[in-house]
């Protein structure tokens, strides 16, 4: 597959598959060739708008093409790690949407099988292969702050009152920790870890308060504290139910990093050191669509060229390692799901 072009198929047809398919066309090497959804119109309209080749009415059948190399799995959580299966099974590669599980123990069956067929799989962290993060990485692996101390990251949006949506519906996975807490969640292992000289850090302990929904019954806000190795301490919130700005900041012995919109890479990077009064400034690559980097990344990965030694892409350990610091988060605030009960 090293020359090959990668042929993809999108499972489910929602707003962020969208996104994806707009990306494939700023990504050399894949092409969009089949989209499948639960409503054959809306995947005949969804192939239609980002020129798939082809559309199912049904997810099985898009597994079914033979012509279909990847697949980019855009469903609601709660069903990633059935379609996962399904997809490895079916002999497929597969780039799952954030969260890749719904807890660790299904990220690690998920992993056993891809081991055991031979294929890939990656979960879908955008920010985690762009250029502008890996500035951030590079600038604090260089030293210019010092010893870190102190990592503020957060998510926040507000998805709104409709109980019905997947964002707070308990049955369809809602709540804001697996949503958007997995963001500032994986940037601050990501910082705490490159601090340390290592490509990530695991928390050594987590404190979380949030506010569960009376009838939603999922996290509509929550804050955790963690404690990392060199004493990095890290502050975390996600929110459903606030339109907060969302940030990514860094304190050192020496200076500050800070960086807007760090979720899509659209803001500056912003360097103050405590010597100086002047700010050095970062402007945000533009050079392609925002998604198109994970593609690459993907892609490459299939035609044996692995991540960088020190490139920031996502790696399975740091999936599960995130997965395993998610189900500490939740538990901290007693939230629970269908897929955690042991079966």
């Amino acid at each position: 597959m090293r020359d090959k072009i990668i042929r993809w198929g999108i499972l489910a047809v929602g707003n962020i598959a969208g996104t994806f398919a707009e990306a494939l066309q700023d990504a050399p090497g894949s092409v969009l060739h089949a989209a499948a959804g639960r409503d054959i119109g809306r995947a005949e309209a969804f192939a239609q708008k980002h020129g798939a080749q082809r559309c199912y009415g049904c997810y099985q059948a898009l597994l079914a093409d033979s012509e279909v190399d990847a697949v980019y799995i855009a469903t609601i959580h709660p069903l990633h790690l059935e379609w996962i299966l399904h997809a490895l099974h079916a002999g497929k590669h597969v780039l799952c949407e954030n969260p890749l599980t719904m807890n660790l123990r299904e990220a690690k069956r998920a992993q056993k099988v891809a081991s055991a067929k031979g294929r890939l799989l990656r979960e879908a962290f955008m920010y985690h292969h762009h250029p502008q993060i890996q500035q951030v990485v590079d600038l604090v692996s260089s030293g210019v702050l010092g010893r870190v101390q102190m990592i503020e990251s957060s998510f926040c949006f507000n998805a709104g009152s409709n109980l019905d949506s997947r964002l707070l519906s308990k049955a369809l996975g809602g709540g804001g920790i697996l949503d958007v807490g997995c963001y500032p969640l994986s940037a601050a292992r990501l910082i705490a870890g490159r601090a340390q000289g290592r490509l990530f850090s695991e928390p050594l302990e987590l404190k979380a308060v949030g506010h569960l929904g009376v009838q939603e019954k999922v996290d509509l806000w929550s804050t955790a504290v963690l404690r990392f190795e060199g004493d990095v301490l890290a502050k975390l919130t996600c929110s459903i139910q606030s339109q907060e700005e969302s940030t990514l900041r860094i304190f050192g012995e020496r200076g500050e990093l800070s960086m807007g919109s760090p979720w899509c890479a659209a803001g500056q990077i912003q360097l103050k050191r405590d010597q100086e009064q002047s700010v050095e400034v970062f402007e945000p690559d533009t050079g392609k669509h925002f998604y198109a980097y994970e593609i690459e990344a993907f892609a490459n990965e299939l035609r044996g060229q692995p991540i960088g030694p020190q490139a920031v892409g996502m790696r399975f350990d740091d999936t599960l390692g995130n997965m395993r610091a998610l189900d500490w988060w939740r538990s901290e605030i007693g939230l629970g799901y269908e897929a955690d009960r042991v079966r």
